[in-house]
């Protein structure tokens, strides 16, 4: 992983005492599985982790067309965004803005990637290492479209990292919850509020609204829409947050944040002021333990 100058004093795979930025051009790929398809071909999924520790993963993961990923589940609180492509999961097409909980206990897939790839941010909030669920599912999928599984890459973690890949509940029991099934929604199903907004110079208004996939005591996922020059004054939050710009760009304090930052929050420090852009801003944060 390369490391601009301004992140030094932060690193993935640490907790950080304050505001952690990343960016994904700053952060290499690498491979976790890959495939032989019908015709030959190799696909891949490759991820970018700005957070990988023992107690919690943040990933941009990237499945290339026709890539098949068994039906899983997570041994913690997963959340999975969908950003570009499309794909099948668990049979259902998600397209763009598609938002999938999975509690711990429950799994969610098979996961076949559609002709133009699928591109996800993927968070696990505890440990977050897969355990594979109704293998039969994968079998069939597989089968269907002459894929045969390749070796995994191998991964170069940490001492601590135990490789889930080939985890199906024998060696380790599941966490698995019989009839806990994982939540599905779509951004443009859901109603969003106005939580900031007033009148620019020119009379027009710049508003803030916001959308909850997941609005719990203790755990939120809001996806939230800036229109041009609106501010959302600093604020702090109870429990771990950690927010991912979606497109656009806004000037966050001293820094420029555009698509592709990453930011992650440590329990109480504050963040911003969040100043829009002339394209405005679109970003998903998350907040594990308070709000």
């Amino acid at each position: 992983m390369s490391k601009s100058a301004d992140q030094a004093e932060s690193s993935p795979e640490t907790f950080p005492e304050k505001a952690a930025f990343w960016h994904l051009d700053d952060i290499d790929w690498t491979q976790v599985q890959r495939q032989q398809n019908a015709d030959g071909s190799v696909s891949v999924v490759r991820e970018k982790w700005p957070i990988i520790r023992p107690d919690f993963l943040s990933a941009h993961v990237h499945y290339e067309a026709g890539m098949i990923v068994r039906r899983h589940g997570h041994r913690s609180n997963h959340i999975v965004f969908v950003l570009d492509g499309g794909g099948w999961i668990g049979g259902d097409w998600s397209a763009p803005g598609t938002h999938i909980h999975v509690p711990l206990g429950a799994a969610f897939g098979p996961i076949v990637a559609g002709p133009q790839g699928l591109t996800c941010w993927e968070l696990s909030f505890g440990e977050f290492g897969g355990w594979g669920d109704q293998p039969e599912l994968y079998e069939q999928e597989i089968t269907a479209r002459g894929v045969s599984p390749l070796p995994d890459p191998p991964l170069e973690i940490g001492d601590w990292f135990v490789d889930p890949r080939g985890d199906w509940g024998g060696e380790r029991p599941s966490p698995k919850v019989d009839g806990l099934y994982c939540v599905v929604t779509h951004i443009d199903d859901l109603e969003s509020s106005g939580v900031a907004g007033g009148a620019d110079d020119d009379g027009s208004i710049s508003a803030v609204r916001e959308k909850l996939p997941i609005d719990q005591t203790d755990f939120t996922s809001a996806y939230v829409e800036v229109d041009p020059g609106a501010v959302i004054e600093t604020r702090g939050h109870r429990g771990h947050r950690v927010v991912w710009f979606v497109e656009g760009g806004a000037q966050c304090g001293e820094r420029w944040c555009p698509a592709g930052t990453h930011v992650e929050l440590p329990d109480g420090v504050p963040f911003g002021p969040i100043v829009a852009g002339d394209d405005g801003v679109v970003f998903l944060e998350l907040t594990d333990g308070g709000r």
